[in-house]
């Protein structure tokens, strides 16, 4: 029986060439597992690869200001297993214990850097992350609506990653177009959900031109009864949106990750339809952090990233949280992309702009200009 393509190359690779270490494109990540805010004390816990060895005085900064206590790098034997391939991610744990100065949430927003990049640079939304004051965000959808979003009911979470979301997709657009992700013109949010991130776009500018759409009817219902500012209304899992063309001159959202390839290209298409000459898109797409982040052992891990670079788009799993909320929920499925698929493929309809590894969670974000 002859050998796949993928399959020999991964046995010649196993036996001829090690797992080789992290290239320099793919992304540095860290994550807070946990934020506790007092009046005179916010503690705050997590991991970040690399590690520094020392920890300098500014590794963290809370709300710009240097904490007054930070214990890096710490024992994480659970990264160290998930994240075999960085050197020292076992030893990848801080913890901070800053005094706030002034509102813990100056401005509505708290937020815990790990400054990394140079701040003008469209990488430096990576060092970020991004907490609003839970006294301004009351009205939230209920569990069963953000576990169809997110994938989990946690309502921190979904506060967090919708604000950080949103300003890392701000600083980007700011760095790579000189302007904030509403002040480009009309705003479409393809793949509202509940309004994760629309909210946090509608607070930081009540003005914004903001239409977002999903094929989750009752989401798409929340949002309209419960964000004051935007437009939401339905679409399907299929072109046509019901826009006409060139009506926007932004598109953010992440319905890339599950769209098989005949899905895909048809999506490509219909956003540069409904994007204006120079209109700019920013989406994201499972990439190598994410593959990082399913915690597989080596062979897995081998076989996995064989499969990527020589298909460029492989479905890896389905995804069932949109079952019984739209028709056909099994075309809705978890995809990976390798880069070269991206600049092949998508060129055809788009400038590529930037690929930034890891920059909204565990997605790269993709950022495309309409010519």
């Amino acid at each position: 029986m002859a050998l796949s393509r993928t399959a020999a190359r991964t046995i010649w690779r196993r036996a001829f060439s090690p797992v080789r270490p992290v290239r320099a494109l793919e992304a540095e990540p860290w994550i807070i597992d946990e934020l506790t805010v007092g009046s005179r004390e916010i503690a705050v816990r997590g991991w970040a690869l690399p590690p520094i060895r020392p920890a300098p005085g500014a590794a963290f900064l809370v709300n710009d200001n240097r904490p007054a206590s930070i214990e890096y790098p710490l024992p994480r034997p659970d990264v160290g297993h998930a994240f075999w391939r960085r050197d020292r991610s076992g030893d990848s744990g801080f913890r901070l214990v800053a005094r706030p100065v002034g509102e813990p949430y100056p401005g509505g927003i708290l937020r815990v850097s790990r400054p990394r990049a140079s701040p003008a640079s469209p990488e430096a939304g990576r060092d970020h992350w991004c907490y609003p004051d839970p006294a301004r965000h009351a009205d939230l959808p209920d569990e069963n609506r953000r576990f169809r979003v997110i994938g989990n009911r946690d309502a921190t979470g979904f506060l967090s990653t919708g604000c950080t979301d949103h300003f890392r997709l701000d600083r980007a657009c700011r760095a790579l177009f000189g302007h904030g992700l509403a002040q480009g013109g009309r705003v479409l949010d393809w793949g509202v959900g509940c309004g994760r991130i629309a909210r946090h776009l509608l607070a930081a500018d009540p003005d914004a031109d903001l239409v977002g759409c999903d094929i989750d009817r009752d989401n798409v219902e929340w949002c309209a009864g419960h964000l004051p500012g935007g437009r939401f209304v339905p679409s399907d899992l299929r072109p046509p949106l019901p826009f006409p063309d060139g009506h926007f001159q932004v598109v953010y959202g992440g319905r890339f990750t599950h769209l098989r390839a005949p899905l895909e290209a048809l999506w490509l298409e219909e956003l540069r339809r409904v994007l204006s000459p120079g209109g700019i898109a920013l989406v994201t797409v499972h990439g190598a952090t994410a593959l990082e982040f399913m915690a597989l052992a080596p062979d897995q891990w081998l076989t996995m990233r064989d499969r990527i670079d020589d298909e460029g788009l492989v479905e890896s799993s389905p995804n069932s949280q949109l079952v019984g909320f739209v028709p056909n929920p099994e075309e809705y499925v978890n995809v990976f992309h390798s880069r070269r698929h991206i600049t092949r493929s998508w060129r055809r309809h788009f400038d590529i702009v930037r690929i930034l590894p890891g920059y909204v969670f565990t997605h790269d974000l993709v950022v495309v200009r309409r010519r």
